[in-house]
């Protein structure tokens, strides 16, 4: 038999394999045992728990601060959330982001921030205490003694108990409490009176660097917030939906709608929570034992505020 009666095949190592998908430096782009690992968890990772891995790294992330900044949190009327939204955020900035954080009650009507804190915790003194004192007053570790010191970081300074004396504080003691506190803190947040009116509140919302105004979705509050927000630097506002019914999101969304047409950023809604209102009544508070809709809303929330900070 010769050459030419030989049927001619090429090598079987020049001729070029199939494959039946992409293909990078000849070989099938894709098929490495790592990346088909990371394909499946991501499939087994919920939606929800991408999202709050997202927050917990931006919360991760040290703000780089000019200056000690001044957080007021008001809201246009009473039972909505204020103190419960100062407590939360001041929590999380100092846990999470490591911040030096004291959140202020500011509240001349309810003055219940310090009862946040557990009894063993608590601290005696008030703000009136603190003013009192203020000329002696030269190290930080001074101005903890009339401040409680929670677990996150987070220090409250409480309210007087007497009303009256409450009452006789004017802008100018809480401007020299806030020059005072700025000295030692990273953020120094104020817990204010029902409807940000009255001269304190105006003293502090105007050399506040943001200001976070609580509302609920309902008709009557939201509307409330519009009035509200006439008065404020819009651009330096976060507006926070709190108590949020998902049997109710109609109200939610007019209240975004709302807010689109004056081209603000929609509302963080935080959902209406019976663990959370538990925590609270009984000074236990802890925000990884929530549920975690709950827990990415107050995150969202705190990650708001972060990102405002100069």
């Amino acid at each position: 038999m010769t050459r030419d009666d030989t049927e001619f095949r090429p090598a079987r190592s020049l001729m070029p394999e199939r494959f039946h998908g992409p293909v990078v430096d000849g070989r099938p782009a894709g098929t490495s045992p790592a990346r088909w690992r990371r394909r499946v968890q991501r499939l087994l990772v919920s939606k929800g728990e991408r999202e709050e891995a997202e927050l917990e790294r931006l919360l991760g992330e040290q703000p780089s601060l000019s200056r000690a900044n001044v957080v007021a949190v008001i809201s246009p009327k009473g039972g909505v959330g204020k103190t419960t939204s100062a407590f939360v955020i001041g929590g999380l900035l100092a846990d999470r982001l490591r911040l030096r954080v004291i959140a202020i009650d500011a509240n001349p009507d309810f003055a219940s921030l310090a009862s946040l804190a557990p009894s063993r915790l608590r601290c005696r003194r008030s703000l009136a205490d603190l003013l009192t004192d203020i000329e002696q007053i030269e190290t930080a570790a001074q101005v903890r003694s009339y401040a409680s010191a929670l677990p996150s970081g987070l220090h409250l300074l409480g309210a007087p108990a007497d009303a009256e004396v409450m009452a006789r504080l004017g802008p100018d003691a809480y401007g020299e409490l806030i020059a005072l506190l700025g000295t030692f803190y990273d953020v120094v947040l104020l817990d204010l009176g029902t409807g940000g009116a009255g001269p304190v509140a105006e003293s502090v919302i105007g050399r506040a660097d943001q200001v976070v105004l609580v509302t609920t979705p309902e008709s009557v509050a939201s509307s409330a917030v519009f009035t509200a927000l006439q008065h404020l630097h819009e651009e330096r506002t976060i507006v926070a939906a709190n108590k949020f019914h998902a049997r109710r999101a109609a109200d939610l969304r007019e209240l975004e709608r709302r807010l689109r047409e004056r081209r603000l950023p929609r509302p963080i809604a935080i959902p209406y929570d019976d663990q959370l209102a538990a925590m609270l009544d009984t000074a236990t508070y802890h925000l990884d034992a929530l549920e975690r809709t709950s827990r990415i809303a107050i995150k969202r929330l705190a990650v708001a505020v972060a990102e405002q900070l100069v």
